[in-house]
């Protein structure tokens, strides 16, 4: 893989876990949410940076394939986890 993108993407994907860290070391739920959302960023960064990989032919069709995928799961449990925090913070705006 092409350094470059391959050097986004570990910064991207370890910022989604940091962010998760980050968030749930906060007291508020508010909080929370914010870090749980800059996670959601991450992770679509990351799913940008394996489409410039596969278009460039860094990665295989297959291995993006299985990439995008879990990446899609994580999106999806964040934003089922910034729904319950939002839930449990009282916000009437839900995601």
């Amino acid at each position: 893989m092409h350094y470059a993108a391959k050097s986004q993407i570990i910064r991207a994907v370890t910022s989604i876990g940091a962010n998760i860290a980050e968030g749930n070391g906060q007291l508020y739920k508010k909080k929370q949410i914010n870090f749980l959302n800059n996670a959601l960023g991450s992770a679509s960064e990351t799913r940008h940076w394996l489409i410039i990989a596969a278009d460039n032919g860094y990665i295989s069709q297959e291995d993006y394939d299985k990439l995008e995928e879990k990446t899609v799961e994580i999106i999806k449990m964040l934003i089922g986890c910034i729904r319950k925090l939002q839930y449990q913070a009282g916000d009437e705006e839900i995601a």
